[in-house]
């Protein structure tokens, strides 16, 4: 693939996150229509699309895609607990804050620019294969384990029982999934509320659409279930929808944060999000399975940084952790205009 056509995939995917942006700057999406946006994609069109292209796909060559959920579960979770380390024990963070900066570094928008990148390179249904694997292994496994951390207290301190005084309500430890969504238990000020249990958080990532659906999918497919004809023409035109609302999404969300701070802190989640990661593990896959795998991996982590620390720091973090993430949010996507055609170009 020639450099040109690598930018006839990605420069359109650019220009609708700046149509998003542009609506964003104007107020013509508050808050409740950013929230719209985000449940259009996340709930419904990706699930179907996601859905429907993982149903289509034969037995055999789903079975061939061991080798990819090894490789992501690499780049997600053995380089988190690796950062994570590094972050507590080398530069001496706080546990929250180094849970939230090491979760930045390798949880990348693929839900919300995947479907529109992946699907220019690899085909619509080949794209939905390695976007739902990352899907499952960031919101049942790393989301959660993540909460927890966050969970957990600096200090541990006597607990104390006030007389008079009603515990705060419970809410949802994960309330929305997917490469941009807010989740944390939190009381209603926003404090941090009790800590959330492991088989609570991933029950409740297991109920949402875009875990479940991908999940329904490899059933039917496994199964050797066919798709049938209506079925197919419903879910494709719930589909179509989902490339743009979550372009969209991505636009209104950067114009929501504001000019970034271009503190070291912020070029370094930056950079190993959109630079360090994908070619630790393009370079890991190489090594260990074929090119078109480590391909496949590398491109899935490639992308910006997800809002859902940002989200995860507004809830748990300080309001240092929440500028600093934002703004790697917002940096990373300006990186990724470059850093995406380039990698595109050295994988092949």
């Amino acid at each position: 693939m020639s450099f040109a056509e690598i930018f006839t995939v990605v420069v359109p995917v650019f220009l609708l996150i700046l149509v998003g942006y542009g609506t964003g700057r104007r107020a013509l999406f508050d808050a409740g229509g950013a929230q719209a946006l985000r449940e259009l994609t996340m709930q419904l069109a990706l699930p179907a699309a996601l859905l429907l292209s993982i149903w289509q796909t034969p037995r055999h060559v789903l079975v061939e895609q061991l080798p990819l959920v090894g490789l992501l579960a690499f780049g997600f979770l053995a380089v988190y607990a690796v950062l994570l380390g590094v972050l507590r024990l080398a530069a001496r963070r706080p546990l929250r804050r180094a849970a939230l900066f090491a979760l930045a570094c390798v949880q990348p928008q693929y839900a919300f620019m995947g479907t529109s990148i992946l699907g220019g390179l690899f085909g619509t249904a080949e794209a939905a294969v390695p976007i739902a694997v990352a899907g499952i292994i960031v919101n049942v496994v790393l989301d959660p384990v993540v909460l927890i951390l966050l969970g957990m207290p600096e200090h541990p301190e006597p607990r104390t029982v006030t007389a008079g005084v009603a515990a705060p309500a419970r809410r949802h430890a994960l309330a929305t999934v997917g490469g941009g969504a807010p989740g944390a238990a939190a009381t209603e000020t926003g404090s941090p509320g009790p800590r959330p249990s492991v088989l609570r958080t991933v029950g409740h990532a297991l109920r949402e659409p875009f875990c479940w659906g991908p999940v329904l999918g490899l059933v039917l497919s496994v199964a050797g279930v066919g798709v049938p004809e209506i079925a197919d023409s419903a879910l494709s035109l719930l589909a179509g929808a989902a490339s743009a609302t979550a372009l969209l999404y991505v636009g209104v969300s950067v114009a929501r944060i504001g000019r970034p701070a271009l503190s070291p802190a912020v070029w370094a989640v930056s950079l190993t999000s959109v630079v360090v990661l994908p070619l630790l593990v393009y370079g890991t896959g190489l090594l260990l399975t074929s090119e078109a795998v480590a391909a496949q991996a590398a491109l899935i982590l490639a992308f910006p940084v997800s809002p859902v620390p940002l989200m995860f720091a507004a809830r748990h973090g300080s309001a240092e952790d929440v500028r600093t993430i934002g703004s790697a949010v917002v940096l990373s996507l300006l990186l990724s205009f470059v850093t995406l055609p380039l990698l595109i170009e050295l994988v092949g």
